[in-house]
């Protein structure tokens, strides 16, 4: 076999393993932006709850001070009707 022809061959041999990385690459960016598009709904759902699970907390403070003052004006009643 004479040199120009082994020069090609491993020459072919090359370009079909750049082929090949670079369909590789190609794949894992692709992955790797579904994970990111994953990634970003996932942390836009956190956010939703956690502002859920705020308004939850506020309105729960709001009931309970809501039923205190119910508490104390009742405690007032007693303490009328003691004396």
């Amino acid at each position: 076999m004479d040199l120009f022809a082994e020069l090609d061959q491993k020459l072919e041999v090359v370009l079909s393993q750049f082929e090949r990385y670079k369909q590789t690459i190609a794949e894992l960016k692709d992955n790797l932006a579904a994970k990111d598009q994953a990634l970003l709904a996932k942390d836009r759902a956190l956010k939703e709850a956690e502002a859920a699970l705020e308004q939850i907390t506020r309105e729960k403070e709001m009931v309970r001070q809501r039923i205190d003052k119910i508490l104390n004006r009742l405690k007032i009643l007693d303490l009328g009707e003691a004396t």
